[in-house]
């Protein structure tokens, strides 16, 4: 059993990845046209980039439950973007 929580745990850092670059990034930097829309877009992907981050060091350290946490203020992230 702790062999496939560990494959299930990389696998959430590669879909946290995934969900990051794909609903937050890629739409983020689409939208970026000036100063003005820059101003807007930007903070929420690095938001984003940031909790990634909060993910990838939550998995290094085997932090479960704040793993679980920051994927799903990820993922509310995302649906709101």
């Amino acid at each position: 059993m702790g062999q496939v929580w560990q494959i299930t745990r990389a696998l959430l850092v590669v879909w946290a990845l995934a969900v990051w670059a794909l609903l937050i990034l890629l739409p983020g930097l689409e939208q970026i046209i000036n100063m003005e829309t820059a101003m807007l877009h930007l903070p929420y992907v690095l938001i984003g980039l940031a909790l990634v981050e909060a993910v990838v060091a939550a998995h290094s350290l085997r932090a479960d439950r704040h793993l679980l946490w920051f994927l799903s203020v990820l993922l509310m992230l995302a649906g709101w973007m």
